[in-house]
């Protein structure tokens, strides 16, 4: 039996994330959110304790243009501010995702947390980690809610669009963006296991990565096949 969804409009105008739970808690990933919490949870010492602020795994990445610098990895930013909230569910819990992009389009699912939370994980990959700003233009027309290998095809059509079809700087960017976020999503993993309870955004950060992935396997090939699907299924 499908469920039915409800929604009042005017209680999600901000672009953004919105996750409505089985018992009816609500949260909103939105920038207003992440940016006013962030700095006043980072300067309570009861919510992550120095000892872990100083551990090899959570300084930030080699690469990072900002490596020396004192304070926390910029891509914590879209997380901290709902973290406890968060760890109260674990990655296959139900949630309700509604997802209103920067064209006020809602997108809707039901769905479980390590799904809907990959809006955060791109959020924190592309927009906040200061090494990854270079990428946020791949995700153009991506919604989180897409499943990896959907999302790995627009991805590839993105850089192939952007670069003007040149396949040697398709597959150069391609090469070198995978690695750069299997780098950067494998070391959010292991700063989120030192401060989360449970797995919800430590799985969201595994999905996120895993449709990258896909572009560095045969990606052409799977791209040509998933014309062939849509075709088959509309005539």
């Amino acid at each position: 039996m499908s469920k039915k969804i409800s929604l009042q409009l005017s209680s999600h105008e901000r672009e953004g994330l919105y996750l409505v739970f089985l018992d009816e808690t609500r949260l909103d990933f939105t920038r207003q959110n992440i940016e006013k919490i962030t700095e006043e949870f980072w300067k309570d010492p009861s919510k992550i304790s120095p000892k872990t602020k100083k551990e090899i795994d959570f300084q930030r990445c080699q690469f990072c243009p900002l490596k020396e610098k004192g304070d926390f990895c910029d891509a914590l930013r879209p997380i901290i501010p709902f973290l406890e909230l968060v760890d109260k569910y674990t990655s296959i819990d139900e949630v309700v995702a509604i997802y209103k992009d920067r064209q006020e389009i809602y997108h809707i699912s039901d769905t479980t947390m390590q799904e809907a939370l990959k809006y955060v994980s791109i959020l924190s990959l592309t927009q906040y980690c200061q090494a990854g700003h270079k990428y946020w233009k791949y995700y153009s027309g991506i919604t989180p809610l897409m499943d990896p290998k959907s999302m790995a095809n627009r991805l590839y059509l993105n850089i192939y669009w952007l670069h003007r079809g040149n396949q040697e700087e398709v597959n150069s960017v391609a090469y070198k963006f995978t690695e750069e976020i299997r780098i950067t999503s494998s070391n959010q993993v292991k700063r989120l296991s030192m401060i989360c309870k449970n797995d919800a955004f430590l799985n969201a950060f595994v999905n996120t990565q895993l449709a990258t992935e896909f572009l560095s396997m045969d990606i052409e090939k799977n791209l040509a096949k998933s014309f062939e699907d849509f075709e088959k299924n509309q005539f």
